[in-house]
């Protein structure tokens, strides 16, 4: 019973000190801007998924690159930058499931720009 006890404790606080952390950065490939600009007109948007191990822990952070998923989709310029993390009814089921062993976290970017 103490032993079990034990790795309950253990378990949640592993499970409440770790973290997953998606970092959104610019290469300056397009210029971008968070706030709107004259002509920027076109609408364009890019959902990708990170997944993360271990409660979070591997790997401890992942990179998104704001300007090159915008410039995927065909824009040579970019503003009004907004940016939604989120997790569909399925991560979170298995995220509970796996009890964060494995945790897929989403994110949309959404922008208005200059096309080619």
């Amino acid at each position: 019973m103490y032993g079990t006890l034990k790795l309950f404790f253990f378990s949640l606080i592993l499970f409440l000190s770790s973290c997953s952390q998606i970092k959104y950065t610019s290469s300056e490939n397009i210029p971008t801007y968070f706030a709107p600009k004259k002509h920027h007109s076109r609408k364009a948007s890019h959902s990708g998924v990170r997944r993360f191990y271990l409660w979070g822990l591997v790997p401890p952070q992942h990179t998104v690159d704001v300007d090159n998923e915008l410039q995927n989709d065909g824009l040579i310029s970019a503003a009004r930058i907004e940016i939604r993390e989120y997790q569909e009814f399925m991560d979170v089921f298995w995220t509970y499931v796996t009890l964060g062993l494995y945790k897929p976290v989403r994110y949309e970017i959404k922008g208005y720009g200059v096309k080619e």
